[in-house]
């Protein structure tokens, strides 16, 4: 068996280091590493409440438009919601049955873009400022040159309110979570992520 010198080791040790570094740690997670789950924990006594309504749509809402709609992986959502509820002692009535808490299934979309100014104080064009002769004139100035952006976010949304004591003709919203991140819209991946949700809240429950 050939030895290797401690410097040879040193030197591979050391490009190896580098590759690690040079690696985009992003690119490289899984899609289940980049999810995120969010609750609102509330602090309601979920005990009080034994039945839920939950419409058979998801609404979609993309920036200032909404509308319902039931594709399969849209299904596939609302029913791990109502298993999740089920599982959890609640029962599911039609909405015209007075239900005790009313859950809004929902996928949000929201897009900004636009451009913002940026000042470059090393460029140059020959606009009106400040010139050589002491006056006014042609010369060097801080004209400003324009980036672009654009933010956007995807997520699903589950909405629980309390239709059961309504006040003023209004509904409290006792509960509610976003699920954020890679792959949380592939059919496969949908029911996982419904019930790790539901799984940070385990005070919602009706016994």
């Amino acid at each position: 068996m050939k030895r290797i010198s401690k410097s040879l080791l040193l030197l591979i040790g050391c490009v190896g280091l580098l590759a690690a570094c040079e690696r985009d740690p992003v690119k490289d997670l899984d899609p289940k590493d980049s999810q995120v789950f969010i609750t609102n924990h509330s602090t309601t006594n979920f005990t009080g409440y034994k039945t839920f309504s939950i419409p058979d749509s998801v609404l979609v809402t993309q920036n200032d438009r909404s509308q319902k709609m039931v594709r399969s992986i849209d299904l596939i959502f609302i029913d791990q919601i109502i298993r999740n509820m089920t599982n959890r002692g609640f029962t599911r009535v039609a909405r015209d049955k007075k239900p005790d808490l009313e859950l809004t299934p929902a996928q949000i979309t929201y897009t900004q873009s636009g451009y913002v100014p940026t000042f470059n104080p090393w460029y140059y064009d020959p606009f009106w400022g400040y010139g050589y002769g002491g006056g006014y004139g042609y010369g060097y100035g801080y004209a400003p040159y324009y980036s672009y952006y654009s933010y956007s976010e995807d997520y699903w949304y589950i909405r629980i309110a309390d239709v059961k004591n309504i006040a003023n003709n209004k509904a409290s919203v006792v509960w509610d979570a976003q699920i954020r991140g890679d792959g949380i819209y592939d059919t496969s991946s949908v029911g996982p992520v419904v019930d790790a949700v539901f799984a940070q809240s385990g005070y919602l429950k009706a016994n």
